[in-house]
C-alpha cells in the first residue's frame, strides 16, 4: 500500500500544530488543497515514468534523463537527504508523542533504543523487510481506523454518555483562527500557516506513490529487455487509485481532529513551544476514557518508528541506485548476500543521529526545525518534477495531451503544482507559533526553512564545474552509464510508435 511509508507522526502530531494555528475549518481546507496538489504532482511524475520506466524507479533516473547530469545529480542527492531527514523527524516526534518535551540526558537512552530498532531493521534481508513492512502498514492503517471510530463515538456522545460534542469546537472557540491579523486577513494567514504545517504529511507522497507503482507493479512482467505495454498502460490507473486511498484517510482524519480538540488547547503546541500532543490523545483525555489514551499513544509511537524505518529504506535505496547508475561512489552499491546495500544503509542511518538534538533543546522545538527543513526540500523536489515534465513534453514533441499514457489534467496540473510549490517554498519561513512564545529563535527557523535552496545550488554548480557537462539536446549520444536503460527506452519507444503511430518516446536520445 502506498499509504504505508507516509502514515506517521506527520499526520498524528504535525496536524496538531496546524490545528492550533488555523483552526478546524482551516485544517480541513488545507488537507483538501494538499490532497488536490498531491494528485496533480503524482500525475506529473507518473506520465513521465510511464513512458520511460526503469528498474531503479523515478526518484533517481528521470532527472538525469531529461535534464543535465548536474541537475539530475542535485535532484537525486536532494531526494536522498530529504528522505533521510524524515528519520530523525519521526524519531523526535515519537519523543513528543510520549510527552518527553524537556531536554536532558534521560531522553538519550530512549532515542538510542528507537534508533537501534530503525537502523537495525534495515539490515534485514530485503524480502523479510518487505514482509515486515506489509505487517506494520496494516497496523498503522488499523490504528488510524480505530482513531477515526473513536472520534465518531466521542462526537456523537457514545463514549462518555454525556452531551454530544459534535462540531462544538467549530463554534467555540471557532472554525478558523485569526493569525497575526484581525478579520479576513487573519483567517487567510491562519489558513496559509495551516497548509505549511500540514505539508509534512504529503511531502514526497506523489513521488513515493509513483515509485512504488513503477518498481512493484510494472517490472515483474518483462520479456527480455522489453516491458509488456499492457502492464505499462496500467500505471496511470494504479497511481490515481493510490492517490485516492492515501489522501481520503487524511481528509477524514483532519475532520476528526477538529472534533477531538479545540485549536486553543495549549497541549497542541506544548504551550507555544512547538509540537505537542496529538489531537486524538487530547480528545480521549478530555473524554476521560481510561487505558485507551495509553494504547493510542503506543500505537502512534509504533507508527512513527515504522515510518522512520520505511523512509530509511527508501533513502538508502535511492543512494544505492545513484551508485549503480554511476552517479555516486561505487562503494555505495555493494550488497551483502541478502541483497542489502549495507554501505548505503549505514551512510543514510547517520542522519538518525540528528535526533540527539533533543538532548540539548526541547523536542518540540527540534521537531519544528526538522519540519521546516523537510518541507522546503519537498517543495524543491516538486519543482524539479515539474521541470522534468516540461523537458519530457518538449523532447517528445507533446504540446498537448496526445500521448497514450497521459492524464487529462495535464499540463494544467503541472503548472498549478509548480506555482503552488513556489509559493509554499517562499512562504515556508513564515511558519511560527501561535500567539505567545515562538518555536526557537527566528534566525534558526529561517535557516531551517531556506537552507535547502543554497544546498541545492551548491550541489548543482559543484557538479557542473567538476564535469563541465553540456546541456542535453535531442540529438545527444548515449552515455556509458545508461546503456541498459537506453536499450530499454528504445524498446518501449518502438512498441509505442508501432502501436500508436506517434513519434519515438524519449529515454534513449536524451542522455549524454
Amino acid at each position: 500500500m502506498a499509504l504505508g511509508p507516509t502514515l506517521g507522526t506527520g499526520l498524528f502530531i504535525g496536524a496538531g500544530q496546524a490545528l492550533a494555528i488555523g483552526g478546524p475549518a482551516s485544517l480541513l481546507i488545507s488537507y483538501a488543497i494538499l490532497s488536490l496538489l498531491t494528485y496533480f504532482m503524482a500525475t506529473t511524475v507518473a506520465e513521465v515514468a510511464t513512458h520511460s520506466p526503469t528498474r531503479h524507479g523515478t526518484l533517481v533516473t528521470n532527472g538525469f534523463r531529461y535534464m543535465t547530469d548536474s541537475m539530475g545529480f542535485a535532484a537525486g542527492i536532494l531526494r536522498w537527504y530529504t528522505l533521510a531527514m524524515f528519520v530523525p523527524y519521526e524519531i523526535t516526534t515519537a519523543m513528543v508523542n510520549l510527552g518527553l518535551w524537556n531536554p536532558g540526558t534521560t531522553i538519550a537512552l530512549r532515542l538510542l533504543i528507537i534508533m537501534t530498532i530503525v537502523v537495525g531493521s534495515n539490515y534485514m534481508p530485503e524480502r523479510h523487510f518487505r514482509t515486515s513492512e506489509w505487517l506494520v502498514t496494516r497496523i498503522k492503517v488499523g490504528t488510524l481506523a480505530c482513531l477515526l471510530a473513536l472520534s465518531l463515538s466521542i462526537g456523537v456522545g457514545g463514549a462518555t454518555g454525556h452531551a454530544k460534542w459534535g462540531f462544538h469546537y467549530w463554534k467555540k472557540p471557532g472554525a478558523m483562527h485569526e493569525y497575526l491579523f484581525r478579520g479576513p486577513m487573519g483567517r487567510f494567514w491562519g489558513l496559509l500557516q495551516c497548509v505549511l504545517h500540514s505539508s509534512i504529511a504529503f511531502t514526497f507522497t506523489p513521488e513515493i506513490i509513483v515509485h512504488r507503482a513503477e518498481t512493484l507493479e510494472m517490472l515483474p512482467t518483462e520479456i527480455g529487455d522489453v516491458l509488456d505495454p499492457t502492464i505499462q498502460a496500467r500505471l496511470p490507473g494504479k497511481v490515481a487509485f493510490d492517490v485516492v486511498t492515501t489522501t481520503l484517510p487524511y481528509i477524514l482524519s483532519s475532520l476528526a481532529m477538529g472534533v477531538m480538540a479545540a485549536y486553543n488547547d495549549p497541549l497542541l503546541t506544548n504551550n507555544g513551544a512547538g509540537a505537542g500532543l496529538s489531537p486524538f490523545i487530547i480528545g480521549m483525555n478530555t473524554a476521560r476514557i481510561r487505558i485507551v489514551p495509553v494504547t493510542a499513544s503506543i500505537a502512534i509511537l509504533t507508527s512513527s518508528v515504522a515510518s522512520a524505518r520505511s523512509f530509511l529504506f527508501l533513502a538508502s535505496r535511492t543512494l544505492c541506485a545513484m551508485s549503480e547508475l554511476g552517479h555516486a561512489h561505487r562503494v555505495l552499491k555493494i550488497r551483502n548476500q541478502w541483497g542489502v546495500p549495507y554501505v548505503s544503509v549505514g551512510a543514510t542511518g547517520l542522519f538518525s543521529l540528528l535526533a540527539f538534538i533533543s538532548v540539548g533543546m526541547s523536542s518540540s522545538i527540534a521537531t519544528t526545525y526538522f519540519l521546516l527543513f523537510v518541507n522546503s526540500s519537498g517543495y524543491l523536489s516538486w519543482l524539479v518534477s515539474c521541470v522534468i515534465f516540461r523537458y519530457f513534453r518538449q523532447s517528445s514533441g507533446l504540446r498537448h495531451n496526445t500521448n497514450s499514457y497521459g492524464f487529462a489534467i495535464q499540463p494544467f496540473g503541472t503548472y498549478f503544482g509548480a506555482l503552488m510549490s513556489l509559493i509554499l517554498l517562499l512562504s515556508n519561513g513564515l511558519v511560527g507559533g501561535i500567539s505567545g512564545p515562538r518555536p526557537g529563535p527566528r534566525i534558526a527557523r529561517l535557516l531551517a526553512a531556506y537552507c535547502s535552496i543554497p544546498v541545492f545550488a551548491i550541489l548543482y554548480f559543484a557538479h557542473r564545474f567538476r564535469t563541465m557537462v553540456p546541456y542535453r539536446t535531442s540529438h545527444s549520444n548515449a552515455d556509458m552509464h545508461y546503456s541498459q536503460e537506453v536499450h530499454r527506452g528504445k524498446a518501449v519507444s518502438q512498441i509505442s510508435e508501432s502501436q500508436h503511430g506517434g513519434s519515438a518516446l524519449p529515454g534513449s536520445s536524451d542522455v549524454v
